[in-house]
């Protein structure tokens, strides 16, 4: 049996190229699939728990205070849950784990192991001293670790209640063939892992490493298996950093936490609302105010827009932070309703401040910057823009259209589907 090292896919036959995600030379032979299995001993379970009488108040949470981190974490992090979290590297993951570990010490009674196979004990505590204000470190024992099976021993002798594996990727099993970070260590190590954590009622955060794709390499199972999967994104050489939850079994994944990275390691960032607005240049015609959904979250963005006399034959359409799909649309909908000549320009849109966002709600800040450029006139900075576009040119609601304008500030006037009903009254606006 062959097996992808990036998707997981598997097949019989080694291939040079992988039919599932495209990618050359990832095809590796595994070999625990050959073996012959063994019958199983029948046994009877014995830690069941009836629903009658399991009651809700059983669900414990640790709790934790950064306001920015329960964002993500809502609760808390709950005692016996499995954790996944991803992130390019030099990103911040590890920076991001000792801070939770950092809040948990001083908010809880609890022991935590720290198992690293990617960085030895002084760095990992030269970190966390930087970090922690309190020094309070009498609670955390880190050790180099590799070994599966010294893991899992080292934690039971010691009674941690929270342990954290940097990274899963680094671990191995000698119980099966394969080097560490093959698809199938990753899969048993993993497997076993959050088997312990639940019998054992122990916390356990796991670190992964993502593709150049972004997502968590080694197997899809890995994500499957745990009960929250949570990713750090953002430029590595930027400013700020994005907190994700992809899936939760304790809550939603309707929010993001927004990080600055600093010298004293991540700073919640709880006025991105202030330094956006503050720092956005609205002198300029083109520059407008929007507000985009991040996961869940609103977040006031300024959007602006570049044309330029095109000296292609094909004139240039480049987004950054946006869909270029919607940009597309929204052009062709501007040439039709408005009779924009739009052909003769190269248009240039970019999302200042490192963030994406692919939500129609966008198209009409996004036509209205168009509009503003194309005419040289500049809009008030006290508009902000909310709504989607049809194809025939009507304003829509957005989507949390509600949700966005509450987290409008007061002075801003508001132009969505309730003042405008047609694309061509933009022009009477701008």
């Amino acid at each position: 049996m062959y097996i992808c090292s990036n998707c997981g896919y598997a097949t019989l036959s080694k291939l040079g190229k992988c039919p599932s995600c495209g990618e050359f030379g990832t095809l590796e032979k595994d070999d625990t699939k050959n073996k012959v299995k063994k019958t199983a001993q029948k046994t009877t379970l014995t830690y069941g728990t009836s629903l009658k009488t399991k009651s809700i108040q059983d669900s414990k949470f640790f709790d934790i205070k950064n306001n920015e981190l329960k964002r993500v974490y809502q609760n808390g992090i709950k005692q016996g849950g499995v954790y996944l979290l991803g992130g390019q590297p030099g990103i911040g993951k590890s920076t991001i784990i000792l801070q939770i570990i950092q809040d948990l010490l001083e908010n809880n009674k609890i022991n935590i192991g720290y198992f690293s196979g990617e960085e030895s004990q002084d760095q990992i505590y030269s970190r966390f001293k930087r970090i922690n204000k309190e020094n309070n470190t009498q609670d955390l024992d880190i050790y180099t670790a590799s070994s599966l099976e010294d893991i899992v021993q080292t934690i039971a002798e010691n009674d941690y209640n929270f342990f954290i594996i940097d990274s899963i990727q680094t671990v191995y099993s000698s119980n099966i063939d394969g080097i560490a970070g093959s698809p199938s260590q990753v899969k048993f190590c993993s497997e076993k892992i959050g088997e312990f954590a639940k019998q054992k009622g122990i916390t356990c955060f796991i670190i992964g490493h993502v593709t150049k794709g972004g997502e968590i390499a080694g197997p899809k199972y890995l994500e499957h298996i745990v009960d929250m999967v949570s990713y750090l994104e953002g430029d590595r050489f930027g400013q700020y950093r994005f907190l994700r939850s992809m899936k939760n079994r304790f809550g939603s994944t309707d929010d993001v936490s927004i990080f600055e990275m600093g010298l004293f390691g991540l700073i919640p960032v709880y006025d991105i609302k202030e330094r956006i607005i503050n720092t956005a240049n609205t002198s300029i015609p083109g520059s407008v105010f929007t507000m985009g959904i991040d996961n869940g979250r609103p977040v006031i963005v300024n959007l602006e827009v570049l044309l330029n006399k095109t000296n292609y034959k094909y004139p240039q359409r480049m987004a950054v932070g946006i869909d270029n799909n919607r940009l597309n649309l929204v052009i062709a909908i501007l040439e039709r309703y408005l009779k924009l000549n739009l052909g003769n320009f190269d248009i240039y849109v970019n999302l200042p401040g490192e963030f994406k966002f692919y939500d129609s709600g966008l198209d009409l800040a996004l036509a209205g910057a168009i509009l503003s450029q194309y005419q040289n006139k500049l809009v008030d900075k006290n508009i902000i823009f909310i709504g989607e576009i049809g194809l025939g040119g009507q304003i829509l609601s957005s989507k949390l259209h509600e949700k966005r304008k509450k987290e409008i500030p007061r002075d801003f006037e508001i132009i969505d589907f309730n003042n405008l009903k047609y694309i061509v009254e933009l022009k009477n606006l701008i």
